[in-house]
């Protein structure tokens, strides 16, 4: 027994023995690396062999009273600064390696002792890479991340995650993270707000100073968080452009980084996320590497898919927004519009390859997918694009789902038959039509869903089907008889029928509905029919239109005829009023007149005038416009016109007769206005005196010259009470023509005034020959009369 004893003791001394020498060759492989890129610096420097090289170091070694491994990181910082990604890293300055041949002997720069900010970070940086080399499982990862790299910045906890397809994040290894916090961070769905996950998504590094502003920016976060710290950083971990997951860290109260920190950080980030690819795979109790898109089994999986479906990958600014879509993989089945294979595609960027995808919106869309990871479903639309000149279209249902650093997308394009029937679908429900059939066997109706709305009925659980009770009882009782006659006119063989009637529903509300059926023959052509089927649609709203309309059509009918009276009318009325007489001629003067109506029978209106010889030998002469149009207008033309000659009578001047006319109006209150100028023409004095009351001026040609009369002051009779009016006096000289006119000869639409007094001016100048009906009718040929929404009223005098 003692024997025993003995020999278990040596075994067990032994295995310690052996712990111990594997562990110290550990600690040796995780500095060797930088310490064997130093001497290669040295054989390339200096000229010499490996093991003079190694010599040098470790007289150098001896001499700064430094660690081997601290030196040899200082050489290789100095010569090789790790790249950061986006730009290289940048290590603040400090005093370098310098190695130069003295007397054989290698001289090298004090180097200063690590410190977070003034210290070598290059440096760091290499002894970091040689350590976490020799990393065998998620979990030493982390301590010698946090050892090595970063507790000489003060972090004094992290976690790393890797993303997973759908987007969350799964915690695979930690180092100063409490276990009561592991167990309750093991998984981060995809939409939960967090450091970890906006780093994730967004691609970019996240900091928060003090637990303040992490309330602020995380108000929906209840309980501790995941890394303890009141400064926290979480850093997308990347291999080239993919993003595998995020890293955390935390340090114990206030830390504001500088620049170089920051870049330090983001080059520690990717030297993680490559070695943490390589021990994933190394350990599969920690879930295996990475669900990589090009595993075979995946790729094997895709390849069993009848729809095209592609794996793209995000793009990322350096601020970590997505920019672009990069195709990864395709399958098979994936032929585009341009007739393109997946071969053809993969390695492209979408927007290069689908230009008419970013003008319609749906590469936004996808974009938003990566950054949001929100999934997108898309509704069957139109697709365009030009390839090589060519011009392709088809329509397509596009859906688009997160997956990994990028979108899984797959669409479905619809084929001449399923666009078909989706037409023909979207012209039932239009067109309110529905299906049935009734069978022999059964007796009864079965029926689409549509049938059961229209009758107002709940659709029962799985196949849709009414009995003929319940058929015959949805028919209004008046309609009945009419549906049963047809019914028998099919059974007994007619092979089509279509019927209109009325149905009424449980509430009460009755639907007119039109039914179209054929029969179905059996074996036997003498036989009964096997069944019959048709069609039912709500015609409703159409008869109801149809109503509406006819109602509509009997109220315009007699709407024109009572306008067509009503213009009889007013034409007649205004044409026994332009021929009332004006008394006789007075010598030595021409007088002519001339009147259109409006071309729109609806807009005949109260334009008038009148030519009256007064016993004292002048002549009336006065134009007008009464507002509105129709019967109305021209009662008040009438009125307008019969009221002054009366007053004309007395020998009161123009601007008399038109005071007391606008008194007339505003007494009387006859429900509308009126514009007019009058004059009294003295042949025999050769002399104007006239005045007007919101009228244009008249125009006065002289010579072959034409020019209004200046504005004289006179509201709009029937406006303002107690409105003042003036006369001037003009004086004529032998063959001098005045034109009085309405607005309907020079106003047109759409055009300023003057443009048309202008016209009437030139029209009038142009034309040399004596007479004045001939002026005036080339005056209303130029001018385009008559007025297509107005009347033209016109009168001209011509001395002699």
């Amino acid at each position: 027994m003692p024997e025993d004893h003995e020999e278990s003791a040596r075994h067990r001394a032994t295995i310690d023995r052996l712990r111990a020498e594997v562990e110290g060759q550990r600690r040796a492989m995780r500095t060797r690396a930088v310490i064997e890129q130093a001497k290669g610096i040295l054989v390339e420097r200096l000229a010499c062999s490996p093991d003079e090289a190694f010599q040098h170091l470790t007289r150098l070694s001896q001499d700064a009273n430094r660690k081997l491994v601290d030196l040899a990181a200082d050489l290789v910082g100095s010569v090789a600064p790790p790249e950061r990604g986006d730009r290289p890293f940048r290590p603040p300055a400090a005093p370098m390696v310098q190695v130069q041949r003295v007397e054989d002997r290698v001289v090298v720069a004090a180097t200063p002792a690590w410190h977070p900010v003034a210290g070598d970070f290059a440096a760091r940086y290499h002894v970091a890479a040689s350590a976490l080399a020799t990393a065998e499982s998620p979990d030493e990862l982390a301590a010698l991340l946090g050892g090595t790299a970063l507790a000489p910045v003060g972090v004094g906890a992290l976690a790393i995650c890797r993303l997973e397809p759908d987007g969350a994040l799964r915690l695979v290894a930690s180092h100063g993270v409490p276990a009561q916090q592991l167990s309750q961070w093991q998984r981060i769905p995809p939409r939960m707000s967090l450091p970890l996950t906006d780093a994730a998504r967004g691609g970019a590094t996240v900091w928060l100073h003090g637990r303040e502003e992490f309330a602020a920016r995380y108000p929906d976060l209840t309980g501790q968080d995941l890394v303890p710290g009141d400064t926290v950083c979480a850093l997308p971990l990347r291999t080239g452009e993919q993003l595998i997951g995020a890293m955390k860290l935390g340090w114990v109260g206030a830390f504001t980084p500088t620049l170089e920190i920051e870049q330090y950080l983001s080059a520690i980030a990717r030297l993680c996320a490559a070695e943490l690819l390589r021990v994933l795979a190394l350990s599969p109790e920690s879930g295996g590497a990475p669900f990589p898109a090009g595993e075979p089994w995946f790729r094997a999986v895709l390849e069993a898919l009848i729809d095209p479906v592609l794996i793209l990958h995000a793009v990322r600014a350096a601020d970590g927004e997505v920019t672009d879509l990069r195709v990864e993989h395709a399958n098979t089945a994936t032929v585009d519009l341009a007739g393109r294979t997946g071969a053809a595609l993969t390695g492209r960027l979408l927007s290069e390859l689908y230009p008419g995808m970013v003008e319609s919106g749906t590469f936004r869309q996808l974009l938003d997918v990566a950054a949001t990871g929100e999934p997108y479903r898309g509704a069957a639309e139109q697709f365009v694009e030009t390839v090589g000149g060519a011009v392709h279209g088809s329509t397509m249902t596009l859906r688009a789902t997160p997956f990994l650093d990028g979108v899984l997308v797959s669409w479905r394009t619809h084929d001449e038959l399923e666009r078909r029937e989706t037409q023909l679908v979207q012209a039932q429900r239009l067109a309110g039509l529905s299906t049935w059939q009734w069978r022999a066997s059964d007796d009864r109706f079965d029926c689409s869903p549509e049938v059961c709305r229209l009758l107002g009925l709940e659709p029962p659980a799985g196949r849709l089907f009414l009995t003929a009770a319940q058929a015959e009882a949805a028919v209004a009782p008046a309609d009945r008889e009419a549906v049963r006659r047809a019914a028998r006119k099919l059974l007994d063989g007619e092979t089509t029928a279509a019927l209109e009637f009325r149905i009424v529903r449980p509430d009460g509300v009755a639907r007119r509905v039109r039914a179209m059926a054929e029969s179905v023959p059996g074996a036997a052509s003498e036989g009964p029919p096997l069944a019959v089927r048709g069609v039912i649609q709500d015609v409703t709203a159409w008869r109801r239109t149809e109503e509406a309309l006819a109602t509509t059509r009997t109220r315009l009918a007699d709407q024109v005829r009572r306008t067509a009276d009503e213009h009889r009318v007013v034409l007649a009325l205004q044409h026994a009023l332009m021929d009332v007489p004006g008394g006789p001629a007075a010598p030595g003067l021409e007088v002519v007149a001339r009147y259109l109506p409006a071309e729109s029978e609806a807009k005949v209106g109260g334009d008038w005038y009148d030519a009256l010889t007064l016993p004292d030998g002048t002549v009336l002469i006065v134009v007008g416009d009464v507002s509105g149009h129709g019967l109305r207008a021209a009662a008040g033309m009438t009125q307008l016109r019969d009221a002054l000659r009366g007053m004309a009578f007395t020998g009161a001047e123009p601007a008399r007769l038109l005071e007391r006319l606008n008194q007339m109006l505003c007494h009387l209150g006859g429900g509308f206005i009126a514009t007019a100028v009058c004059g009294l023409l003295d042949p025999e004095n050769r002399t104007l005196t006239w005045a007007r009351a919101g009228h244009l001026p008249p125009l006065v040609v002289h010579d072959g010259a034409a020019r209004y009369l200046d504005l004289l002051p006179g509201p709009l009779l029937g406006a303002v009470p107690g409105g003042e009016y003036r006369s001037t006096v003009l004086r004529l000289e032998p063959q001098d023509v005045v034109l009085m006119f309405t607005d309907g000869l020079v106003e047109r639409r759409g055009e300023p005034l003057d443009a048309g007094l202008d016209r009437l001016v030139n029209a009038v100048e142009e034309y040399r020959v004596p007479g004045i009906a001939g002026c005036l009718d080339h005056v209303l040929r130029r001018l385009k009369a008559p007025n297509p929404s107005d009347d033209t009223c016109v009168i001209g005098v011509r001395l002699s």
